[in-house]
């Protein structure tokens, strides 16, 4: 018995040397195959007016697409000069050029060396002259190009020429309110500026608007220090108003507690000779977590002033956390009693490092510890330095380390990147990467450094993906209105189910909730094209069914229809339409909801907020078990160095068209119908960008008055509608003649009418748009189409302040409508609005 214990004794002794002798060797290996991230090198540019500095540029090592870079606009000074300092961070400047370039980049407009500059020790001053080959109040793509000695450099920026845009004003009225801010007694000068009422949240400092009152727009209770100078960037700008962005960091000291937060101001104002109008103010304020300071007790972990939607994933049983803070990347590992500061590029005070033009996603989390992630957007420092696209990493638990397994580069900008992968990013049990990019499902391989394409030209409604993105729903058919089969896929195990009708049954995906699939179901029959081209699906039957295709739920009421959903939560509410005495149109009736009770299960970990005296409302987290601060291991992951390129260049094939909104947030949401685009821009008054770059809406001042003179009083004649003379008239008015009617006996559309015979256009069916916000047209001196019943219809051609001017072929007459009975009359008629926009160049 005792040479037993003897024996396994000795094995034991064996295993563990052996152990603690390769762990050290591979220890030792892999110090030797890692490093911390390589710090920020790129210059930045600064536009500058005077005294006045402003829009930061960030240089891009890869050629952008410059279409959709709309972080900044730059007024050219008197006799179109624009003149920019360059940070250079001990680079070498061999030297300076630049480009002037059609917004959707198809013309080069102008490409000019720089040689009169004078170069400083720390940075390169200059001003250039663009030529006058530019349009005024049109916008271009200025490009400017750094040569060193070893890359080109590249600093994108819009431009625009026009008299008395007062941009230097503009910029200084933000700039002095931002500074009065920070003296209570100099802000009492705000008040006026300020609508301080009871839309505003006077609880928290994470967001202040111009609602609050003016001690939350000071601060409340906190002793404020700002860290860095304000970084102020021009959004847009017309020549009364304008709306800018101020960025920078600051600190609040409360006894031995220090805290830094990001802060970001948007402003739109509206600027007159006599004084300035506040039209817009939003200020948010984010802590930047620090693992070393005072912000752990009992099983909460303290993130302080900050939205309250915060990224979160745990692992099966809780025991892993990882969390998402301020572009900030952590996983606490409750077992090991370890803090793991994961990912972030801030480095210091280097603001370089804070440019926020990135997102971090959490992909998984597993109980070993390992942590997969995506960064995707500008790069601001490491191996991608200055470049955009979709990093993947994984994080080793066990080796602490970060490694980059792909790198999938993308031209466009951050923003139009993140409306798309916010839809769908998900990783599944087996390392494959779903991804939706440029109306494209793709499935990425990792470890294949390949990818293959799952569903593609998928258009808004015509796909849909659960919360988790674990679930997703596509059609079968081109057209959203026309489809027969359903794919559900489950992206984790791959498996798919096909959900098929017969005869003239036609599909629609409405949602998940949960991981449920909702859908409709119409006749063919009862689908309805309007002369606009508008389509109505109305549903007579809505079903809830899970992946294993078994029907959990199923809503159906004689003489009703579902033409729309929406989901909160656990409940569904159906938007529902009957048909009218004719039975060939529909009305709207009471929407109706269908409630889930099945309840959704809690994590092990979670987030809450409270309130405190002088930081208002703050977030944290409840974790599964206690925290013990002064046991907690703090560590900072390395990354694995690795030889050549893991970069995955992914082409989409005929990418779907789309209209994009941008409003003060960057892009609100992205359409393939411009009225979908166009309700959200009024309602949040914002711009609709097309593919090009191009203008197609934006809330801006319009003319007190305007009317189309070349339109004149047209008569109907005999066989010939209303409908038909409008068109023609359009058709006449841009110099092209055509018998409409005939087009409109073969059953084209109003849409159609207008593509076939403006070849040079954008045509705009603007179904459901108010009529305030297609006023923005006829602003333009383009007339829009309104269609009433059956082939009737008018042309609105003016306005001012209390009446619409139409063509009325019924009458043959050009007159006057009181704005409000105008838009009782359309809007009983469903605001069947057309319009179009004459391409540019």
């Amino acid at each position: 018995m005792k040479k037993v214990i003897m024996k396994i004794a000795v094995c034991m002794i064996v295993f563990l040397c052996t152990l603690f002798i390769s762990s050290s060797l591979y220890n030792q290996g892999n110090a030797d195959m890692t490093a911390t991230m390589e710090q920020a090198s790129l210059p930045i540019v600064h536009i500058t007016n005077g005294e006045m500095s402003f829009n930061t540029l960030y240089g891009y090592r890869q050629e952008m697409d410059g279409r959709l870079l709309r972080d900044t606009i730059t007024p050219l000074q008197t006799g179109r000069r624009l003149s920019f300092i360059i940070d250079k961070y001990d680079n070498e400047i061999k030297s300076l050029s630049f480009e002037v370039r059609s917004i959707d980049g198809s013309r080069l407009v102008e490409s000019t060396q720089i040689t009169n500059y004078k170069e400083e020790t720390d940075v390169i001053r200059a001003t250039v002259n663009i030529k006058d080959l530019i349009e005024k109040e049109q916008e271009y793509n200025w490009i400017l190009r750094l040569e060193t000695p070893t890359e080109s450099i590249r600093y994108y920026t819009r431009i625009i020429d026009a008299d008395e845009y007062y941009a230097v004003e503009k910029l200084a009225y933000v700039k002095d309110f931002h500074e009065k801010t920070f003296d209570k007694e100099k802000a009492k000068e705000l008040v006026s500026y300020l609508e301080s009422n009871s839309k505003g949240d006077n609880t928290t400092l994470s967001k202040v608007d111009i609602h609050c009152s003016l001690s939350q727009v000071t601060w409340g209770n906190l002793q404020i220090t700002k860290l860095t100078e304000p970084d102020i960037n021009i959004q847009e700008i017309e020549k009364q108003t304008a709306s800018i962005r101020v960025n920078y960091i600051v600190q609040s000291v409360k006894g031995k507690n220090k805290y830094c937060y990001n802060v970001s101001e948007y402003y739109r104002i509206r600027y007159t000779i006599d004084r300035v109008y506040l039209l817009d103010f939003e200020r948010t304020m984010n802590q930047i977590f620090d693992t070393t300071a005072d912000v752990y007790a009992s099983n909460k972990i303290m993130l302080g002033i900050r939205d309250t939607d915060v990224q979160m994933m745990e692992s099966d049983g809780g025991s892993n956390l990882a969390f998402v803070n301020e572009d900030q990347l952590f996983c606490y590992h409750a077992a090991d009693k370890k803090f793991a500061y994961l990912f972030s590029f801030y480095d210091d005070m280097d603001v370089r490092t804070y440019h926020n033009q990135h997102d971090i996603k959490i992909l998984s989390v597993d109980e070993t510890g390992n942590v997969t992630f995506m960064v995707y957007g500008y790069m601001n420092r490491g191996r991608q330095e200055g470049r955009v696209g979709i990093q993947i990493y994984e994080y080793n638990g066990m080796l602490n380390t970060i490694e980059e397994r792909i790198f999938i580069p993308y031209t466009k900008s951050f923003a139009a990147l993140k409306a798309d992968v916010d839809q769908l990013s998900y990783i599944n049990k087996n390392g494959i990467v779903y991804l939706y990019l440029d109306g494209s499902i793709l499935a990425v391989h990792i470890g294949e450094q390949s990818y293959s394409e799952v569903a593609s030209k998928l258009q808004e409604g015509s796909f849909q993906v659960s919360a988790s993105d674990e679930m997703l729903v596509w059609q079968n058919a081109s057209q959203a209105y026309d489809c027969t089969k359903l794919i559900l896929m489950n992206l984790n195990t791959g498996v798919r189910k096909e959900i098929s009708v017969k005869g003239d049954k036609r599909l629609l995906p409405l949602g998940f909730i949960g991981e449920d699939l909702i859908y409709g179901v119409a006749h063919y029959a009862d689908i309805r094209e309007d002369y606009t081209g508008s389509i109505t699906f109305p549903m007579y039957a809505v079903y809830i069914q899970n992946e294993d295709g078994d029907i959990l739920k199923n809503y159906e009421q004689s003489g009703a229809y579902v033409i729309g959903s929406s989901i909160t939560d656990n409940l569904i509410t159906l938007k529902r339409v009957e048909k009218d005495e004719s039975g060939e149109d529909y009305q709207e009736i009471m929407d109706d909801q269908i409630v889930n009770n099945v309840i959704e299960e809690s994590g092990y970990n979670s987030s809450e907020v409270v309130a405190t005296q002088d930081y208002e409302k703050i977030v944290q987290l409840v974790l599964k078990g206690a925290i013990e601060p002064k046991n907690l291991k703090l560590t900072e992951p390395k990354e694995v160095i690795f030889e050549g390129s893991r970069d995955l260049e992914i082409q989409v094939e005929n990418p779907i068209e789309r209209f994009y909104v941008y409003g003060k947030d960057g892009i609100m949401g992205t359409f393939t119908h411009p009225s979908d685009a166009v309700n959200l821009a009024y309602e949040k008054i914002g711009t609709v960008i097309n593919e090009d770059g191009e203008y197609i809406w934006k809330r801006s001042g319009r003319s007190i008055r305007n009317q189309i003179m070349a339109i004149k009083g047209s008569l109907i004649e005999e066989g010939t509608s209303a409908l038909a003379v409008c068109l023609e008239t359009i058709l006449s008015y841009e110099g092209v003649s055509r018998n409409v009617q005939n087009m409109l006996n073969r059953r084209m559309t109003v849409t159609e009418i207008l593509e076939e015979n403006l070849v040079d256009a954008q045509i705009l069916e603007l179904s459901g748009v108010c009529l305030d916000a297609v006023l923005y047209y006829v602003n333009q001196d383009i007339p829009v189409l309104i269609t009433l019943e059956e082939d009737d219809a008018m042309l609105i051609i003016g306005f001012n302040e209390l009446n619409v001017v139409v063509m009325n072929p019924n009458n043959g007459n050009v007159y006057k409508i009181g704005m409000k009975d105008a838009t009782q009359l359309f809007e009983e008629h469903g605001n069947l609005f057309v319009t179009y926009l004459i391409r540019e160049g």
